[in-house]
């Protein structure tokens, strides 16, 4: 594939969804494009906005709280995985809707809940509920906040 074919897949993809720099130079590379040709196709694809990862960051965001129900921790960790600037994260993460992020924590500590039926020991029923909130990536305090302080009741 030439550097002109592989800009114009590049575009296609990009016009679809967002991506941000790495995952194009990720593809660029299966693709079998030199460095060279990577780097010019990259350039380009910011010049025409095609790639830009604060947008693709915003979004990003928004997406895995809604659809994945993600807590910043686990979000902030996938984005440092795809080189995405602490500034940037930070910057997309401060724009969370608080209200839209604790009620996402509280439908899916209720969800969670829901499943625990047989769990009659209250004390093991919140520490599972924790611990599932945690592996969402939801931070202690946001979950005690919902779940109760007293674990140890």
């Amino acid at each position: 594939m030439d550097r002109k074919q592989a800009l114009g897949k590049a575009m296609a993809l990009c016009a679809r969804q967002e991506y941000c720099e790495s995952d194009i130079r990720g593809k660029l590379k299966t693709w079998g494009m030199v460095q060279a040709d990577s780097d010019y196709i990259i350039e380009e694809l910011i010049r025409q906005k095609f790639i830009d990862d604060l947008r693709f960051t915003v979004a990003f965001v928004r997406d895995k709280i809604r659809l994945n129900q993600w807590g910043r921790i686990k979000i902030r960790y996938m984005l440092s995985a795809r080189k995405i600037s602490g500034s940037m994260i930070r910057q997309a993460l401060d724009g969370i809707d608080e209200v839209l992020y604790t009620k996402t924590l509280q439908d899916l500590l209720q969800k969670k809940d829901k499943t625990l039926l047989r769990e009659t020991d209250p004390r093991v029923r919140r520490e599972k509920l924790i611990r599932f909130a945690l592996a969402h990536g939801f931070e202690m305090r946001e979950i005690l906040a919902i779940v109760g302080q007293n674990v140890y009741e």
